[in-house]
C-alpha cells in the first residue's frame, strides 16, 4: 500500500502526492494560476514580497497566522495550508532520520 498525502485544493478537490511538497510550491502555483500579481500578494498578506519568494522556495514556512490570512485571501482553508505544511515537515525529518540510520 503507497503513502499518499490528500489534501483538498482550491475547489475541494483531492490533492494526492506521494512526496510532501512545500506549501510555497503550491501557493506560488495558485497565484500564477489566479493570475495575481505576486507583489500586491504580499501587501495583502502584510510580508515583504522578498519573504513571499522565500517562502514560495521553500526557505520560508506557513504559520498559522499566515494561514488564517491565505485563507481568506484564496478561500482555502487554513487547515490545508497547516497540513500540507506540517506533512512536508514531516517527510523531511524522516528522510533525514533514515539518512543518519543508514
Amino acid at each position: 500500500m503507497e503513502n499518499k498525502h490528500i489534501v483538498l485544493g482550491s475547489h475541494q478537490q483531492p490533492v494526492y502526492s506521494r512526496v510532501a511538497t512545500h506549501p510555497g510550491e503550491v501557493l506560488k502555483d495558485e497565484i500564477e494560476e489566479r493570475k495575481m500579481a505576486k507583489i500586491e500578494v504580499a501587501e495583502i498578506l502584510g510580508i515583504k514580497p522578498g519573504h513571499l519568494s522565500e517562502l514560495f522556495k521553500g526557505k520560508r514556512n506557513i504559520s498559522p497566522a499566515l494561514a488564517l490570512k491565505l485563507q481568506q485571501l484564496l478561500g482555502i482553508p487554513a487547515e490545508t495550508w497547516l497540513i500540507l505544511q506540517n506533512r512536508y515537515d514531516l517527510t523531511v525529518l524522516q528522510s533525514l532520520t533514515a539518512l543518519a540510520t543508514a
